[in-house]
């Protein structure tokens, strides 16, 4: 399993949409000065509010540390080693009145993971392993700046529909993170089964059954509440972890969709009966207006135009493509098949359908050999990916030190941005990360 599979497909494309739409709101404000006002009033007042939250959890929450739940703080240690987060998050224990839930946040550069008080107490009744998932999810979200990036696209937000269909693809994405990093995939579906139902209640969940509801409860009203929802559906994140770890017997479940489009069918025309009732009474209403004198002469010119608007929605689904036997060996550090393919002619520089080459994968596992073969034959060092991620990028990501020292060596470039105006020495520059601006700077 390499690590692009545990990005979500949908993700990268509606946060692509989501900048877009993003992009053309910001410029709309930057030439509108009442707009811009009310944009950047918005803006304080929610950054104001989500201090004065971020105030509270910390001054009543209680924060995991070395003195305080060791065993728990020792595993969040461990998964953001393996997640090669550049810093633990801090995290904080928060009484929930019975719900079931958690979260990740940002505030002035420092990340927080929040877990309620009902998911933390699975650790004292045996559920570590499903403990550990949801936290995992939680690092997930940082790892890949979820939070960082929800302030970016902000504005898309406001647009019906594409701001949560971004948000639900970033949930699939942290569930692959978590069943990845925790490698439990059982421990993964009982998690989320636990957040539907409760910590006791769900040890005694018939899963097919309930898989089985992603069938059978298709109509347009559930299709609506997901649509409007930031979160898939409990039944389908499971189904999906289960066919993402293969999990032997996960089943395939597929929501109705002639019951969804029927129902949207019934609605538009229950919608077009209403609307017809009422433009119907309205034309008479003017009818009688226009026979009586006092109104005859006003209502002449007047000439009323509806225009009916279709909104579409696709919920496709899209996966990784041109995935070629070069970028597999290179993955895989086959050293032997590199130099063969090479040798045969085989395009150095080829990218998947995420704008990923060959020597991005072969960076994503360590291969030091494959990485300076495909340099040597003149592979690209400045590369980018669809995200404008270099290799350098990449090795600063990973904390590779040594894989920094390779591609500095055959020109790659610390300065270069990606499509967010980072670059790998901004990044060191914040984290004060000397190691590697050592490296950078011996260019």
């Amino acid at each position: 399993m390499d690590n692009r599979n545990l990005v979500y497909p949908k993700e990268t494309i509606y946060f692509i949409i989501c900048c877009m739409v993003s992009i053309g709101l910001y410029i709309a404000a930057a030439f509108s000065i009442i707009f811009l006002l009310i944009s950047i009033g918005l803006f304080l007042i929610s950054l104001f509010f989500h201090a004065v939250s971020i105030g509270s959890i910390r001054g009543n929450g209680v924060r995991v540390s070395e003195r305080q739940f060791p065993d728990v703080y020792e595993r969040i240690q461990a998964l953001s080693d393996d997640m090669r987060l550049p810093r633990v998050p801090d995290v904080f224990i928060l009484q929930s009145g019975g719900a079931l839930n958690a979260f990740a946040t940002r505030f002035f550069g420092r990340n927080v993971v929040v877990l309620y008080s009902e998911v933390f107490e699975l650790a004292r009744q045996k559920g570590d392993k499903e403990l550990e998932f949801i936290i995992a999810h939680e690092l997930a979200h940082v790892k890949r700046r979820h939070i960082w990036k929800n302030w970016l696209t902000l504005p898309a937000m406001w647009v019906p529909f594409l701001g949560e269909a971004y948000s639900r693809a970033a949930e699939y994405t942290c569930d692959r993170h978590a069943a990845y990093y925790t490698n439990d995939g059982q421990a993964a579906k009982n998690a989320l089964t636990i957040l539907g139902i409760g910590k006791v209640l769900y040890r005694e969940v018939n899963e097919d059954a309930y898989l089985q509801q992603i069938q059978q409860e298709s109509n347009l009203f559930v299709w609506l509440s997901e649509k409007w929802s930031t979160h898939p559906n409990l039944p389908k994140r499971i189904q999906h972890v289960g066919q993402f770890m293969r999990i032997a017997d996960t089943p395939t479940y597929q929501a109705n969709k002639g019951k969804i489009i029927g129902g949207v069918i019934v609605l538009f025309l229950a919608a077009g009966l209403l609307y017809g009732g009422i433009a119907a009474g309205f034309g008479y209403a003017l009818t009688k207006m226009e026979s009586s004198d006092l109104f005859a002469s006003l209502m002449a010119s007047d000439d009323y135009m509806l225009q009916d608007e279709e909104m579409t929605y696709d919920d496709s689904e899209s996966e990784v493509t041109n995935y070629t036997d070069l970028m597999d060996a290179a993955s895989v550090g086959d050293m032997e098949k590199v130099t063969q393919l090479l040798d045969s002619g085989a395009a150095i520089d080829e990218q998947d359908s995420e704008g990923t080459p060959a020597l991005h994968y072969a960076i994503y596992n360590s291969q030091y050999e494959v990485v300076e073969q495909l340099l040597k034959k003149k592979a690209d060092p400045n590369s980018e990916d669809s995200t404008g991620y270099t290799p350098l990028f990449l090795a600063y990501d990973y904390s590779d030190t040594k894989m920094a020292e390779l591609l500095m060596k055959y020109g790659a470039d610390p300065d270069q941005e990606d499509m967010y105006g980072d670059t790998p020495r901004d990044l060191a520059e914040q984290d004060g990360n000397k190691q590697f601006l050592t490296i950078y700077n011996q260019q």
